[in-house]
């Protein structure tokens, strides 16, 4: 197995695991939001529109045939973060706003 394949494996089992967690009697743009800050994802305030808009774009592109290795790509694209970062923001977001979608990233 080569290193692309370990760390798309690591992503895809940190999504599943935040998407399936518990999560708290808060609504899910607060739940997302905690749950990707408690993961070491961080952002300027002034940003937090732009993130939960891009975590219901996970549900858009979802809807649209996407798959998680779309996603996790789609991420990295625009971000500094590593593929287990993706994951989590993936998983979070599918949790938190799109459930039906957990399938995709099992």
């Amino acid at each position: 197995m080569n290193v692309t394949r370990i760390s798309a494996a690591v992503a895809a089992l940190s999504a599943l695991a935040l998407a399936t967690a518990p999560v708290a009697a808060a609504g899910p743009e607060e739940d997302f939001l905690t749950i990707i800050r408690n993961e070491g994802i961080v952002w300027e305030a002034v940003d937090t529109p732009a993130v939960l808009d891009t975590g219901h774009a996970v549900c858009t592109d979802w809807s649209n045939g996407a798959t998680f290795a779309d996603e996790v790509g789609d991420l990295l694209s625009v971000t500094d973060w590593t593929d287990y970062q993706a994951g989590v923001f993936i998983g979070a977001a599918t949790g938190a706003f799109c459930p039906q979608f957990e399938y995709k990233i099992g």
